[in-house]
């Protein structure tokens, strides 16, 4: 098992501070988008299953490397929160009956 040396780490928690400010951002502004959302729905969705299928390869392929993975895995959250976001503010949206 590789060993993370610590620019590793600090570059990984880096990166995850930058896709956290950039969902508070993004999940901030969904209730003023409209009928966008669903559209930010979908396309959160599709890239939540294929950051998923990548990360389940890269660590069936990789075995013993995890730092990849972890990106990966990172990058799955990241699109998953936005998807249930979208979900949540799109199930609260009047339908065009209301």
């Amino acid at each position: 098992m590789n060993t993370f040396t610590s620019s590793e780490l600090a570059g990984t928690a880096v990166f995850a501070l930058v896709l956290a400010v950039i969902a508070f951002i993004i999940i901030r502004r969904m209730p003023g988008m409209g009928e966008n959302i669903t559209n930010l729905r979908k396309r959160t969705l599709v890239w939540t299953q294929v950051s998923l299928v990548l990360t389940v390869l890269q660590l069936n392929f990789k075995a013993g490397d995890w730092r990849f993975g972890i990106i990966l895995g990172l990058i799955v959250l990241f699109t998953g929160a936005l998807w249930l976001a979208a979900r949540h503010y799109d199930l609260r949206r009047p339908g065009p009956d209301a």
